[in-house]
């Protein structure tokens, strides 16, 4: 295992401002009302809030991503940096570009993703920055030192282990209960040509102190989504849906993370209904569409017991419509009624979500209880034609697998259309996050944050966040 020194990081407070889908039929969406009406209830919609915005330094496409804690949802995207925000009424407390958090002005720094450490009661974000020359690109990863997101971090810098020429794309964050895990795509020029995975101990970054770490390549597996680990277990799993392999998914289990016996063993193909990569998202009156991604998981997984849950975006009659799997791990096999789909109704086009689950309701054969997701949505050929929108719904373990309908936060009035392209790019990514504080009625495990995209005219994006619950 290749372990990688980095040095100590310095303290600080935070401060201010920065800058072919394969050749096969994609199976048909199951029958569903064409619009809302007689779809099963989602869980009620209990804040929605305007999230940060394009303004003048944003840059597209936003990479919105974000978490809840005790007091606080932070919100991370491109340009804008960290938006700090209380719960109780969606006010901005603190706002903060990337240069200044981290204190670097070289290149631009980007892809941002943020987790909170319920255990601990840590914030964690990590995020990249473009390359400075061949050999040098900067990878930036921040550790709160209290549950007060505007209060001091740990910041740590340190440049991507690669070879001359390579560039780290696309970190994904998550954590187990002893380690901080972090993935990445690796591309030589614009061809893509490994996957990484590091590992970094909690007790060293949690303190303040240099750590090493394992960094190892995956090899050319495709995008690989770390998980968050709910529970005390010794494995952490980390899942690839590759449309190189587009009846199975291909599973990794981690172990010692954070750790010096730290090890990753060889993947695994998990079985699953064959899926290809996803059209683009029509809207309505223009021919401009919304990039769907591709068939990538673009956020880290929910590891609860022997079941990791996750979702992408698959094309179903020729609608990108996420798919979610239950994927048991001590099988490797996704059981009848662990999986469905995302639908806003039968003829949207439903695309860019994310999921988490929680431990409420879960019994000893499906430990998953409950679920929240957020996705985008447009109808451009059906009755409810619309912009796009932002939705967020859940599902307890024992209702139907296919959710339609969903609460909306936001649609947009007008298309989305900021450059001459005729694919706009969209996401890259939106995150879902369970509360750590009971609410009312509300107990922890059964409310949930959610935060994506929206646009507030032709050429600006904004985002939305809001929570919702079984309560």
């Amino acid at each position: 295992m290749k372990q990688t020194p980095v040095p100590a990081p310095r303290l600080t407070g935070t401060a201010e401002q920065l800058a072919a889908s394969r050749s096969m039929k994609p199976p048909e969406r199951p029958a569903g009302p064409a619009h809302r009406s007689g779809v099963l209830a989602p869980p009620p919609l209990q804040s929605n809030f305007d999230g940060l915005g394009q303004g003048t330094s944003g840059v597209r496409p936003p990479d919105t991503h974000g978490a809840v804690g005790l007091n606080h949802f932070v919100e991370v995207t491109n340009g804008r940096g960290l938006g700090m925000f209380q719960k109780s009424n969606g006010a901005l407390v603190k706002n903060v570009t990337f240069a200044s958090f981290f204190g670097y002005t070289a290149q631009t720094i980007f892809d941002p993703r943020v987790v909170y450490d319920k255990k601990w009661n840590r914030w964690v974000v990590v995020a990249e920055a473009f390359q400075e020359s061949a050999t040098i690109q900067n990878v930036f990863l921040a550790v709160s030192t209290t549950s007060d997101p505007t209060g001091s971090f740990y910041l740590y810098k340190f440049d991507a282990a690669e070879p001359s020429g390579d560039f780290l794309d696309f970190p994904q964050l998550g954590m187990d209960q002893d380690a901080v895990i972090i993935t990445a795509n690796i591309f030589a020029g614009n061809t893509y040509v490994r996957s990484r995975v590091m590992g970094i101990a909690k007790s060293d970054i949690y303190n303040g102190r240099a750590f090493s770490m394992l960094y190892q390549s995956l090899g050319a597996v495709g995008s690989v989504a770390p998980p968050i680990v709910e529970d005390n277990n010794a494995n952490a799993f980390l899942v690839v849906a590759g449309v190189g392999s587009p009846t199975a998914l291909r599973l990794f289990r981690a172990s010692g993370l954070g750790r010096s016996n730290a090890s990753i063993a060889a993947a695994v193909n998990v079985p699953v209904p064959s899926f290809s990569l996803p059209p683009d998202a029509r809207q309505p009156g223009v021919a401009d569409r919304l990039d769907s991604l591709d068939a990538r998981f673009q956020n880290a997984s929910t590891q609860i017991g022997n079941r990791l849950l996750n979702v992408h975006t698959i094309n179903m009659g020729n609608f990108p419509t996420p798919r979610w799997y239950q994927i048991n791990t001590s099988t490797n096999t996704v059981a009848a009624g662990e999986s469905g789909i995302l639908r806003e109704a039968s003829d949207s086009d439903d695309f860019n979500p994310a999921v988490a689950g929680s431990s409420v309701g879960g019994t000893a054969s499906n430990p998953i209880g409950r679920m929240f997701f957020t996705w985008s949505s447009t109808d451009a050929v059906g009755s409810g034609l619309h912009h796009a929108s932002v939705k967020g719904s859940g599902r307890l373990a024992t209702d139907p697998v296919n959710i339609t309908g969903g609460s909306t936060l936001a649609t947009a009035t007008t298309a989305y259309n900021p450059s001459t392209s005729t694919v706009e790019r969209w996401g890259d990514y939106s995150a879902v996050s369970i509360d750590p504080v009971a609410y009312g009625t509300c107990a922890v495990g059964q409310r949930a944050w959610i935060v994506n995209e929206r646009h507030v005219n032709t050429t600006q994006w904004g985002s939305r966040f809001g929570s919702f619950g079984f309560c």
